[in-house]
């Protein structure tokens, strides 16, 4: 993710929002958020046999930067480049045409659907994307420790 954000030219403000790369702790495994601990695993090439790795894999470092820190500056940067947002709005359903496509959605406050029309219809919505289940994408692999 650090490696698209250089492309786009906003690394340098993600980084200037996250957490100083060497205060990235532990991702620590608790019954709720002030629960009993079950455990705790070194993040994020943290470990020092892991840290090269991570270094040499890449030119830009990972960073810890929680959503909202992190969707204000995509938010500011897609507006300057003449993009519109729009919070509170549920993907549908999408068809697509040869010059762009229509996405059906939901307005939450509203409990009114619509239809946007755009060039591109991006699923960055997560491992349960409806945008990929609508589009039969499969996906390969297993589950990991921690689920991902």
């Amino acid at each position: 993710t650090m490696e698209i954000f250089r492309d786009l030219g906003i690394e340098d403000q993600v980084l200037a929002e996250a957490t100083p790369h060497h205060m990235i702790g532990d991702t620590v495994f608790c019954t709720s958020i002030a629960g009993e601990e079950i455990g705790r695993i070194l993040t994020w090439g943290n470990h020092p046999s892991r840290h090269a790795d991570y270094e040499l894999a890449s030119p830009s470092l990972n960073c810890d930067i929680p959503q909202t820190y992190l969707e204000p500056i995509l938010v500011k940067n897609a507006t300057i480049r003449g993009t519109q947002s729009q919070f509170s709005t549920e993907y549908l359903s999408h068809t697509q045409d040869g010059e762009g496509v229509n996405v059906r959605v939901l307005n939450r406050l509203l409990g009114t659907e619509y239809t946007i029309r755009v060039k591109y219809l991006i699923g960055a919505d997560g491992a349960r994307s409806k945008v990929a289940a609508d589009l039969q994408l499969p996906y390969e692999g297993q589950m990991d420790v921690a689920g991902s």
